[in-house]
């Protein structure tokens, strides 16, 4: 009983009042009575923002815990899973990469798309990313001819 009063700054009619006893009952308790049942669980929900460790003693002196008590704040919701990213429109692909390889090459797009797709295809196979790729390929072109 100490310990609470101690732990939370209350006199012993501070803590009767906190916990919806009377002064009498209060009293009694510091007397060696001690609380017990709903008593306790109202004094480890009272206690357990200044003092969880204090509070879970508590609990278990009524014979629960701090989550039986619904003390315990709720875990986390779980992360949420991660998006796959939006598979590009046909445009983009056609227009940006296809185009990009044509107009480095100085070919007409549909010269080079059988090319793009089974280099996509084979680095897909071989569990490449398109930045391993990349930054591979642009490794090995010459310091001139680097395309940034």
């Amino acid at each position: 009983m100490h310990y609470v009063r101690q732990t939370l700054h209350f006199s012993q009619n501070d803590l009767a009042r906190a916990l919806g006893v009377s002064r009498r009952t209060g009293q009694r308790w510091t007397a060696g009575s001690g609380p017990v049942g709903t008593d306790l669980h109202k004094m480890a929900r009272l206690v357990y923002p200044a003092d969880a460790a204090l509070a879970a003693e508590i609990a278990a002196a009524a014979g629960t815990t701090l989550d039986g008590l619904g003390v315990l704040p709720p875990p986390p919701p779980p992360p949420e899973p991660p998006h796959e990213p939006t598979p590009p429109a046909d445009w983009i692909v056609d227009a940006a990469v296809v185009c990009a390889a044509a107009e480095a090459m100085q070919v007409m797009p549909q010269s080079v798309r059988p090319a793009v797709l089974a280099a996509f295809a084979c680095a897909r196979e071989l569990g490449l990313t398109v930045e391993g790729v990349e930054r591979v390929l642009r490794s090995r072109l010459p310091s001139s001819g680097a395309h940034e």
